[in-house]
């Protein structure tokens, strides 16, 4: 494989997930063009084909840039799933991706493409990412919140990302915030956090307040919906609607209380929110509520801020690792 030079400053990352594999050349933390978009195949082999062509693609658009190959100092791969980013294997995988876990993604990897490659959880990567901005860079520790369907986090210490024995720290969304098993979790458990503050959380607290009315209450347009997304309830909410108001705020104060046990245990400097639901966030009332429900002079000292990588954020933190990795003159094993 390709031994980079300490003076290479430039990455190909890619972020796979379930749906499409996004990859982009990345220099100084910033992308050289737009991501390539390839959709993800089904089977692990296919992957791994898919992964290798979108590689020599942005090494060709990488040259036509001006850079040549050893400018390129490796590949970060941020895919779903629990890494072991030791060795660049799968060690668990996840519904959107079948049979994924096994795969020795690094070992592959640098086989067919001679170029040293580095793996790693997506939403660790996004807050590798997240933490390398340059006003954050230096700060002590810093905890990034991906709010979509689920809620997905990674946890920055010193500038190194917390993985923890079994590389599966940061899974800050399956933290229990209940206990009263009122609401299933995706994963099996009851009451995580994402079962409440994630778009999922946010629909069944929109049901559970509509089923709630009272006969003589002002009715809501949300009561007559046939199918209740969030899209409809942050609309409704932007135009008044009481109903809808009521959810959102119940919805930031879910989202709060994951905030503040995180604010407790780690005493961060920033929390970074991030992902599809993020700007649907007012970050001003979070941060009145963190300060509400927070230790005194805890609450008060902690940013919380919205991205600043917004989807390009675990590309982007994929590459970066190689990049620093080279930089802090890690051998190339790698």
């Amino acid at each position: 494989m390709t031994v980079p030079s300490k003076r290479a400053c430039a990455a190909i990352g890619i972020d796979l997930g379930g749906t499409n594999l996004r990859g982009a050349v990345v220099e100084s933390g910033k992308l050289l063009g737009k991501p390539v978009y390839v959709e993800t195949p089904g089977r692990p082999e296919k992957i791994v084909d898919a992964l290798v062509k979108l590689i020599e693609e942005l090494l060709a658009e990488a040259q036509a840039a001006g850079l040549d190959k050893d400018s390129i100092c490796g590949v970060g791969i941020a895919t779903a799933g629990v890494v072991n980013c030791d060795t660049g294997e799968v060690i668990g995988s996840t519904g959107n991706l079948p049979g994924w876990a096994g795969t020795k993604i690094r070992e592959v990897i640098e086989a067919r493409t001679a170029l040293c490659v580095h793996v790693e959880n997506d939403a660790n990567a996004a807050a590798y990412g997240e933490a390398r901005v340059d006003e954050l860079k230096d700060l002590h520790c810093i905890v990034v919140v991906t709010l979509g369907t689920g809620i997905g986090g990674g946890v920055v210490f010193d500038g190194k990302l917390l993985h923890g024995r079994g590389w599966a720290a940061g899974e800050i969304g399956h933290m229990s915030i209940s206990l009263d098993d009122s609401r299933l979790c995706t994963c099996g458990l009851h009451n995580c956090w994402e079962a409440y503050g994630s778009g999922r959380g946010l629909l069944a607290t929109a049901r559970e307040l509509i089923a709630g009315q009272k006969d003589n209450d002002p009715q809501s347009s949300l009561s007559k919906e046939a199918e209740l997304t969030t899209y409809k309830v942050f609309q409704e909410a932007k135009g008044g609607d009481r109903l809808a108001c009521a959810i959102v705020r119940r919805w930031h104060e879910h989202i709060t209380t994951g905030i503040v046990n995180l604010t407790h245990i780690l005493n961060p400097d920033c929390f970074v929110i991030t992902g599809g639901l993020s700007q649907a966030c007012d970050l001003e009332l979070l941060k009145q509520l963190t300060v509400e429900k927070a230790l005194h002079n805890i609450g008060e000292t902690v940013e919380i801020r919205a991205s600043r990588l917004d989807t390009n954020a675990g590309l982007i933190g994929a590459a970066q690792s190689v990049i620093d990795e080279v930089g802090a003159g890690v051998p190339a094993r790698r």
